[in-house]
């Protein structure tokens, strides 16, 4: 599975510490903020399950603007379900289901090995509460920065076999509502890639 991410996921808890005033700014024009309960996001999730019955891994990535302020949401991963085993098991090292990935697009930027621009502050969420199921994908987490990060979303299962059969086209491949801190993004379509 493709790991650009990875670094980035695995550095970003050393940047929790920059500024906190990234929660207080209000929410990027074009990103989408409801009346939804907040409450109602996930709200019986507790502990870990993964129950596919046909496997779904690599990234999802915000079809439109999820972002507060400079901070934007650049994906969600999904791991491979030998990952993901090797994670329940308990074992050292092991990749996390599920990475959460921002940007702070105010921050400079880099070019990468393979000529992609990128941005050099990132933030990551690895939620330790998920579920994982031919149903969707629902987590919760908290983060040093952000807050509160709660998700809860359905697969689009002609989509993610699309998707899955490397077909670049699979552009609502997950569906779901979204809450970083204290803002609401409902009904947020994410496509589906695989990576590179």
């Amino acid at each position: 599975m493709f790991r650009t991410f990875g670094t980035g996921f695995i550095s970003l808890f050393a940047l929790a510490a920059c500024d906190s005033a990234a929660t207080d700014a209000q929410p990027a024009p074009g990103s989408v903020q409801t009346d939804v309960d907040i409450s109602s996001i996930a709200a019986d999730l507790t502990g870990q399950s993964y129950t596919l019955s046909e496997e779904i891994f690599g990234y999802f990535l915000p079809y439109d603007d999820v972002a507060i302020g400079p901070i934007q949401m650049s994906s969600i991963s999904l791991a491979m379900d030998w990952e993901v085993e090797a994670y329940m098991n308990g074992e050292p090292d092991a990749w996390p289901p599920i990475s959460v990935g921002f940007d702070d697009t105010s921050s400079p930027t880099g070019i990468g090995e393979l000529g992609n621009t990128y941005y050099e502050v990132t933030y990551s969420l690895a939620p330790e509460i998920f579920r994982i199921s031919d149903e969707g994908m629902a987590f919760a987490g908290q983060h040093e920065v952000l807050g509160e990060i709660r998700f809860e979303g359905q697969w689009q299962m002609d989509q993610i076999r699309q998707m899955m059969n490397g077909d670049p086209s699979s552009s609502s491949a997950l569906t779901g509502d979204l809450k970083i801190g204290d803002v609401i993004f409902e009904g947020v379509t994410f496509q589906g890639w695989l990576g590179d």
